[in-house]
């Protein structure tokens, strides 16, 4: 920029300019640190345009988006405030954790207990941490995937929402199970298009040559592991449920109470 200055104004010109204007000449930019701010901006509006589209991909329940925060989180709706106030606070804490690594996190107990509800808290905060994120309520996305037969048009849909399941720095995976079928005589498997699906996702989420997962997976379900393995492939289950208890977060004994 200052070559192309040079050209039109003499070198006194321009440093008696920038003089009037307050402007250091040893302190201007250099072409290449330019470029890097440029480059750097570029990259910033590209992460910023992924992460809205992988919102955007999100499954809800019932087509409606959900939305709740920590500070919605009312322990005076629970018996036991004690342990809906802990719950709160083991929430909080993995998701301020979850902003730095990754891993996944389980919330178990019976419906109506706050399960969605502290996923969601999670998920706002690290959304507003700009970390990209999804949810998806298994439910609808068995929905999306038994209307293909008669709508192949959603196929399109099914592909992107599962790429986005995959590049997503955080997914919910929420009311995990009730995609299975629980009867008096046992525990039917998944459908099986539903089961390569969240097995190609489950896979791509983990980095097998470290050892490690690739992003976040938030599970809020009303099954126990081991009747999810009947559901599913054990190995499936095995790569989305911790094995770390603290980062388990067990609603045992909470009553039911929606939108807690």
């Amino acid at each position: 920029m200052l070559k192309s200055i040079k050209g039109l104004f003499t070198q006194k010109e321009i440093e008696q300019f920038a003089k009037e204007h307050g402007v250091d000449m040893d302190t201007l930019p250099t072409k290449e640190e330019i470029n890097q701010k440029t480059l750097q901006k570029a990259f910033e509006k590209n992460e910023e345009k992924k992460r809205k589209i992988y919102f955007k991909h999100s499954l809800w329940s019932g087509n409606r988006e959900l939305n709740f925060t920590f500070k919605d989180w009312n322990v005076d709706l629970q018996t036991n405030r004690d342990q809906a106030r802990a719950l709160g606070n083991q929430a909080f804490t993995l998701a301020q954790q979850l902003r730095v690594k990754s891993f996944n996190v389980v919330l178990l107990g019976d419906k109506g207990v706050g399960k969605t509800s502290l996923a969601l808290a999670m998920l706002s905060d690290l959304k507003a941490a700009k970390k990209s994120v999804i949810f998806v309520s298994t439910a609808e996305l068995l929905n999306l995937i038994n209307r293909r037969y008669d709508d192949p048009s959603l196929n399109e849909k099914i592909d992107r929402i599962k790429r986005s399941m995959i590049e997503a720095n955080v997914l919910v995976l929420d009311d995990f199970g009730t995609e299975g079928s629980m009867t008096a005589s046992g525990i039917k498997p998944v459908h099986k298009d539903m089961q390569d699906l969240m097995y190609q996702v489950a896979n791509a989420r983990v980095d097998f040559n470290n050892n490690k997962v690739k992003g976040a997976t938030i599970i809020t379900t009303n099954n126990t592991q081991s009747e999810l393995e009947q559901m599913y492939d054990h190995k499936l289950i095995n790569r989305l449920f911790p094995d770390n208890a603290a980062h388990q977060l067990i609603f045992e004994g909470m009553k039911g109470v929606r939108n807690v």
